[in-house]
């Protein structure tokens, strides 16, 4: 048998504060001792047991009691009402639509173009604008240009983001209270 990772007396080294018994102590459970075989000959092989105590979490456990289900409900409920609220006003290209509906617009028509930033967002409003029929016609030239004349979905576009900004404060909430 080896001697790597023995003491004097013959047995596993353990590092301080890691032995079995002090993770029995601390309420921790024990990790099962891992196994490493190394072979020195064709028939004998040489086993050296190691023994992990699993460390404690970092973290307190969360349990989430019927209030905090009640609260979670209503803050989602509240943060999806906020957002989607007047989504449809105006009816006209704002801001960002501008590039994003142009990125998505480009996508759905398997148009090649270069854009330095990472694509996700893009072709995450090119998924939200097929699925609610944009074909990617409309060409968001400028901002204040009309959607309703067009026939462009646009609460559709809109409403990926508003509910993506809406999973975000239960999100956040479960963050803070774990």
């Amino acid at each position: 048998m080896t001697t790597a990772g023995m003491d004097k007396a013959g047995k596993p080294h353990q590092p301080k504060g890691h032995s079995m018994q002090a993770a029995g102590a601390s309420g921790a459970k024990p990790e099962t001792p891992r196994v490493k075989t190394t072979e020195t000959t064709e028939t004998a092989s040489d086993v050296q047991v190691v023994s992990f105590a699993a460390p404690a979490p970092f973290y307190a456990k969360w349990t989430c009691t019927s209030a905090d289900t009640a609260l979670l409900v209503a803050i989602s409920l509240v943060a999806l009402v906020v957002r989607c609220y007047r989504l449809s006003v105006p009816d006209q290209v704002v801001f960002d639509e501008v590039h994003f509906g142009k990125f998505a617009g480009k996508y759905l028509n398997g148009t090649y173009f270069y854009d330095l930033h990472p694509p996700l967002a893009k072709m995450m409003f090119a998924a939200a604008g097929r699925l609610s029929g944009y074909d990617g016609v409309f060409d968001f030239k400028s901002i204040g240009l009309d959607y309703v004349a067009a026939g462009v979905p646009y609460v559709g576009m809109r409403l990926m983001p508003a509910i993506l900004g809406a999973v975000t404060v239960p999100a956040s909430y479960v963050t803070a209270r774990a």
